[in-house]
């Protein structure tokens, strides 16, 4: 069914979704989330199944949903082989006008998708630790790998000392330069970088059970045991240079890891993926070159490197995110929800409600509807 489905989406001239779920009764947002809706499903039933995850079951019985006699059709359409989008969209329909069928429950699980996936690994909301100074690294850093260890499980939340506790573990497991631009860090270089805590798994999607539950359907439970158990932990962070943490949080590119030998392989992915391309900025690597991380002193120790679902699963994200146009999205209500010289905005005019409407969506105080 796989094929069926994508074969679809990806044709979705076939498709007539004009009532999609709105941000707001009418407006580009509204617009714009509209016309990306197939291509949304389509990188989220492609993603997922690398994971063995549930989105193509989840799919299927949401459209089923829609029309008792589309639920029949769906099972006739179980029966057969995969020969064209047409094909399959003719024996799905069979006895249909899709114009007449009402999409709702198919469209409402793309949009739970939108809010409390793509939103919260784009949010700007959550917390970051951000650069640190040269003392408070050094101080750090010097302490026992053990005795962080030791802190780190006992330190709840995501308060400034875990994170500087995270910082130290991470020069002892990866060095103390930056993976992506080979650039010293300070304070172990006096003209080095500041090095910027970054978390693989952004820390935005914690407390949030739905963001969790879409998660768990994206990429199965092993992934969202992992999530939990690790966000806040070694396995789930790395230090890098600034501009390369904010590329990062704008989804531009993302770590792959497989396992070659028995050993796990970190490989540098821009997103979508471009073989050969050098990064943005400052960045060195290419995509498909190695991240060789654990060249610490303590590098075995602490595992050589990240989690690999952890890596895999916010890369399949942002591969979902970016090639469906919804980090697009984000990125523009992001942009809106920046109050900077909001008080040079009258009150009513439509950059205010655009702002507004942003800092309550990306708060999670308002959700598609």
């Amino acid at each position: 069914m796989e094929k069926h489905a994508l074969g679809i989406l990806e044709n979705e001239d076939l498709l007539d979704w004009d009532e999609t779920r709105r941000i707001q009764e009418s407006g580009k947002q509204s617009g714009t989330f509209r016309a990306i809706t197939p291509k949304l499903l389509y990188y989220l039933i492609e993603e997922s199944q690398k994971f063995g995850g549930d989105v193509l079951d989840q799919f299927w019985e949401q459209l089923g949903a829609c029309d008792d006699k589309l639920k029949e059709n769906i099972e006739s359409l179980k029966q057969e082989d995969f020969v064209s989008a047409q094909t399959s969209f003719d024996v799905l329909f069979r006895g249909l006008d899709p114009k007449n069928v009402n999409f709702k429950p198919v469209l409402e699980m793309a949009a739970e998708f939108f809010t409390h996936l793509g939103v919260a690994f784009m949010n700007p909301g959550g917390k970051k630790s951000g650069t640190s100074t040269a003392f408070s690294v050094s101080e750090v850093v010097n302490e026992d790998t053990d005795k962080l260890l030791q802190e780190v499980k006992e330190k709840g939340g995501f308060g400034t000392r875990k994170q500087e506790l995270l910082k130290a573990l991470s020069f002892k497991r990866d060095g103390n330069f930056c993976l992506l631009t080979d650039q010293p860090f300070r304070p172990f270089n006096k003209r080095g970088m500041l090095p910027a805590l970054a978390h693989i798994i952004p820390n935005s999607v914690h407390g949030k059970p739905d963001t969790l539950k879409c998660i768990a359907m994206f990429a199965g439970a092993a992934a969202v045991d992992e999530v939990v158990h690790h966000l806040n932990n070694i396995g789930n962070v790395m230090n890098m240079e600034l501009n390369a943490h904010v590329s990062y949080d704008n989804l531009e590119w993302g770590i792959e890891a497989k396992e070659e030998g028995g050993e796990v392989k970190y490989i540098f992915r821009l997103v979508p993926t471009d073989p050969g391309i050098r990064g943005m900025g400052i960045i060195t690597l290419r995509d498909d070159d190695e991240i060789r991380f654990g060249r610490g002193p303590e590098g075995k120790k602490l595992g050589n490197g990240p989690l690999p679902i952890l890596c895999n699963l916010q890369l399949a994200v942002s591969r979902v995110l970016k090639m469906s146009g919804a980090a697009d999205i984000i990125l523009e209500w992001r942009d809106h929800a920046d109050d900077d010289g909001c008080d040079r905005l009258f009150i009513a005019s439509e950059e205010f409600c655009d702002m507004l409407d942003a800092k309550l969506f990306l708060s999670g105080r308002a959700v598609v509807a």
